[in-house]
């Protein structure tokens, strides 16, 4: 009964009126797999506790009942209660099993009505002299109309007393049982109680109940969704991530989204309404691709005429299966998933390829046409216009099936000219390439061999270089493409281009291979620009990204950025290597030029040369997930950095690829700043970083994360020996100010004072040289709270103020918490405190959870310190329905209104203000004006209420 609490509450109010009072009618409605049956046996278990006598008459769920049909299971129901002595039992028992020589009238004439009327409220008069009777009719819109007319009669004419109906029916189904009328007429004026799908947090509770596990929150959220909150089809989903290993349990669950017994469920419910309203209910599954169906498909699809296919969609929509709306589509993904699921490989594909040719025989747009010939996975038997086929080939390689692309692309270079072939011929390099790289390479080089098109030459050597650097290992002796393979004479220059970038971005690589990078003499020329150097400006972009990688690491600001700006002026260039944008964005990102970035991002949207590349957005993520780290959005970083990590490793990227492993190491640092540890100490196992040496020690991120980890588990040992390995690498902030920012709390953790000291005054003479306001607050922040007061409370003063205009929350946050422990320790309790707040405020909207957790607890100890006994420690201490309560007081409500809106009792809300009060140090709502004179006393409450 997850979920239910309210509708058992409002149950057992009918009970208690009917326990005292006449009859009492209560009716339960809801779509299928809602929970209607289950509310009414738990409402009849609650019935039989409390000493009621319970009839439970349930209707047969997939057809209706015969003519009389549910008066005879009742009459023999109730003979069943009655004492055998008693002269009503043969009667009633003659009414539900007629003897074997006088068959039972199809349509009983009125006496026979009456005389079994008669037996019926003699019966119920009986029983209800001894006890209150509970009459549950489960899916009572199958019930015939003349037993729902008779038990009216028996029930309201006149009305006995001690008795209460509950019935259940199905929202839409009783068209087809009980007659015209007939439940709306029994049930006028009745207690209604509609079922909707349970709220998130509900279905993550029934799921973790059922599952016999604790889903993941990604995992519970989609369950969730798919199913719309319906408990039913929640139950069979959690059934099926039961029985999945222990090891997958938070893998997202799509193997669990087509459980049979829904089909079956949905199905058979069908079946015994409308014949017709299962196929049209699977028509919209096939129809319903990426958007919704239309009528017109639908029909098609169903062989039925538009009119039927109305009337069956009218019935599902009554039954909440399909959403009231122009356009159709199932609202329970399950469902959908769950019909597709039951039908074979084969018929999914005549139906995918007959919805195609019905669409593009009314010429319908070229996307939703792809939808369905994507879908199937038969080969193409006529022909279809180019742009069809290219977005199919588009789909497909989204859904990450390079096969099936494969097939529909060859199709399309065939089919296509123009843009659109060019097009159609990079997405088939990406599919080959994402069938087997060796080949794909292969075919890239032909392509490369016979285009004639300078708009197509350049984007297939994008392709073939980020092949080459994350498609296999770096600096491997065997090339998967031999520089025979390329007859144009400009490849040799940017092969060499591509080989001197192999191991980026591992900074040690620019003061190696740099001057290789951008020789001074000229390149062998290209017959079409007559013997011009057409790669100059290609090794000139990649020649200025290593200057400025160099001038980072040697801590030169204004070099650095310099270097980066002239090399993100070649556009063009900077397409011929996956890495080369994306380094010198970070450069910029790491110097404090975001406008620079954000400004660049922009622009590279428009690059007609790497727009199309299959890794462009995700190899760019870093970049935006480095901005939102250094705003404070915790949650948007982390969402990002997993994203492309998740596209390089699709892409066959190995698992200890340099530019993957520095994308591990910020991840790995954006969880430990949620506070989701052992995820961020799982992936550096997954990929060798947590054990051992570094994988290489300029990847800073790895190793600061792996000794912020050990320090949390008091391995003090580990931390010192990953901050000596440090001291061997070069001094560069490769990964940002912030590297130096860990290193000096490291430093401190492990009692090196000195060092930490030394480490904060050069991390503020390199922000000094970057010249950018957050940078210099993140460093004065810093230097403060190693300097004490007076110094220290200055600099962290003016820390904050730099910040705050950076509108950098997470590093505000920890400077007002640095500020409140220096006040703290000075004895200003009260000053503490409000920075506390501040602080808390700041670190919950980030969702940087371990800096949340250490403010609380601060917090804690100033409020036992402070001299007045100031509220916001209170605050702490109040349970979550507290917080509720008292903050519908403090915005005006009335105790019987909280109590009416919690669905609780006046009493308990008295209590739990009583119980608030007392820690707050207050008598009532009489002093909510000078409680909340306390700064920070309201975000404290009302953000904790939210956690």
């Amino acid at each position: 009964m997850t979920g239910r609490q309210n509708e058992l509450r409002r149950l057992g109010a009918a009970l208690d009126d009917g326990a005292h009072g006449g009859t009492v009618r209560a009716l339960v409605t809801g779509e299928p797999g809602i929970g209607r049956t289950t509310l009414l046996q738990a409402c009849a278990a609650s019935a039989r506790a409390r000493g009621w006598t319970t009839v439970e008459v349930r209707c047969p769920p997939h057809a209706p009942l015969p003519p009389f049909g549910l008066a005879r299971h009742l009459a023999g129901r109730l003979a069943a209660l009655l004492p055998p002595e008693h002269p009503r039992r043969t009667a009633l028992d003659d009414v539900a099993h007629p003897p074997a020589g006088r068959p039972a009238p199809a349509d009983p004439t009125p006496v026979e009505v009456d005389v079994v009327l008669g037996h019926l409220r003699a019966a119920l008069s009986v029983l209800t002299s001894g006890a209150p009777v509970l009459l549950c009719l489960d899916d009572a819109h199958r019930a015939d109309a003349a037993s729902l007319g008779l038990l009216h009669r028996a029930l309201l004419a006149p009305p006995l007393a001690r008795v209460v109906l509950l019935a259940s029916a199905g929202d839409g189904e009783n068209r087809n049982g009980g007659g015209p009328g007939a439940l709306p007429e029994l049930f006028a004026g009745a207690r209604q109680l509609p079922l909707t799908g349970l709220a998130p947090s509900q279905s993550a509770a029934l799921l973790r109940r059922v599952a016999r596990r604790a889903p993941a929150p990604d995992v519970a959220a989609e369950c969730h969704r798919a199913c719309a909150g319906n408990p039913a089809l929640l139950t069979e989903v959690a059934r099926v991530l039961r029985d999945r290993p222990a090891d997958r349990a938070g893998a997202p669950p799509a193997a669990a989204l087509r459980p049979a017994a829904v089909a079956e469920l949905i199905g058979n419910r069908l079946a015994g309404l409308d014949p017709n309203a299962g196929r049209v209910a699977l028509a919209i599954a096939v129809a319903q691709t990426h958007s919704a169906a239309d009528p017109l498909l639908v029909s098609h699809l169903s062989g039925l005429t538009l009119a039927e296919t109305l009337a069956a969609v009218d019935l599902l929509v009554c039954m909440h299966l399909v959403a009231d709306d122009d356009t159709l589509y199932l609202r329970h993904r399950v469902v959908r998933d769950a019909l597709l699921g039951r039908m074979t490989l084969m018929a999914r594909n005549a139906a995918h390829l007959a919805a195609a040719a019905h669409l593009h025989g009314k010429q319908a747009p070229a996307d939703r046409i792809a939808d369905h010939l994507a879908a199937s996975t038969v080969t193409l038997d006529e022909p279809w216009a180019a742009p069809v086929l290219l977005r199919a080939g588009q789909k497909a390689l989204a859904a990450r099936e390079p096969d099936r692309a494969r097939r529909y692309l060859e199709h399309a270079v065939r089919a296509a000219s123009g843009a659109d072939r060019r097009t159609a011929a990079l997405e088939l390099i990406d599919a080959e390439i994402g069938i087997d790289l060796h080949a794909g390479l292969r075919a890239a080089a032909r392509t490369l061999e016979e285009t004639t098109e300078d708009a197509l030459r350049l984007p297939v050597l994008a392709r073939i270089s980020t092949a080459r650097y994350l498609g296999c290992d770096p600096g491997a002796a065997a090339r998967p493409t031999p520089a025979s393979d390329f007859a144009r004479p400009d490849w040799h220059p940017v092969h060499a281009l591509l080989d001197g970038l192999e191991s980026y971005p591992l900074p040690g690589t620019t003061r190696r291979a740099g001057e290789r990078l951008a020789p001074d003499g000229p390149g062998p020329g290209c017959p079409e620009t007559g013997g011009a150097d057409c790669c100059g400006a290609d090794r000139a972009a990649a020649g200025s990204v290593v200057r400025a990688l160099r001038s980072h690491l040697t801590c030169r600001p204004a070099d650095a950025v310099r270097g980066a700006r002239e090399a993100l002026r070649a556009e063009g260039g900077l397409c011929l290597h996956p890495v080369l944008r994306l380094m010198a964005l970070m450069v910029l990102a790491w110097n404090g030029r975001d406008a620079d970035v954000t400004s660049h991002l922009r622009l590279h949207h428009d690059c007609e040369h790497c727009h199309a590349h299959p890794l462009h957005r995700a190899l760019l993520l870093p970049v935006t997930a480095q901005l939102a780290l250094l705003h404070g959005r915790l949650r948007t970083a982390h969402d990002q950095l997993g994203a492309s990590l998740d596209a390089l490793v699709h892409y066959g990227t190995r698992p200890q690829h340099p530019l993957l492993i520095w994308l591990v190491g910020m991840l790995a640092e954006a969880r430990l700043a949620m506070g989701r540890g052992a995820e961020a100490r799982a992936l550096l196992h997954e990929h060798g970083c947590l054990d051992g040496p570094a994988p290489d020690r300029l990847h800073r991120e790895v190793w600061l994360t792996r000794a912020r980890l050990r320090a949390d588990d008091g391995d003090l040992a580990g931390v010192a020996a990953d901050l000596a390995e440090r001291t061997d690498a070069p001094p560069g902030p490769t990964g940002g100010v912030h590297t130096y920012v860990h290193t000096v709390d490291l430093l401190t953790q492990v009692g090196r004072h000195g060092q930490a000291r030394e480490t904060a005054r050069t991390l503020l003479r390199v922000a000094e040289a970057m010249g950018t306001p957050r940078e210099r607050g993140i460093a004065l922040r810093v230097l403060g709270a190693l300097g004490g007061a007076p110094d220290g409370e200055d600099l962290l003063r003016e820390a904050m103020r730099l910040l705050a205009a950076a509108q950098a929350d997470h590093d505000l946050a920890h400077a007002a918490a640095d500020l409140a422990l220096l006040l703290f320790d000075d004895g200003r309790y009260e000053e503490a405190t409000v920075e506390l707040s501040t602080a808390l405020e700041l670190a919950d909207r980030c969702g940087a959870r371990p800096l949340a957790l250490r403010v609380r607890q601060r917090l804690a100890a100033a409020e036992g310190r402070s001299a007045d006994r100031s509220p916001l420690g209170g605050v702490l201490k109040l349970t979550k329905r507290e917080k509720q309560i008292l903050i519908d007081a403090v915005r005006g409500s009335t105790n019987e209104r909280i109590a009416t809106t919690l669905h609780i009792t006046r009493r308990t809300v008295e209590l739990h203000l009583s119980s608030a009060y007392r820690k707050l140090d207050i008598t009532g709502r009489k002093d909510f004006p000078h409680l909340f004179r306390t700064a920070g006393l309201w975000p404290l409450l009302v953000d904790s209420a939210a956690i």
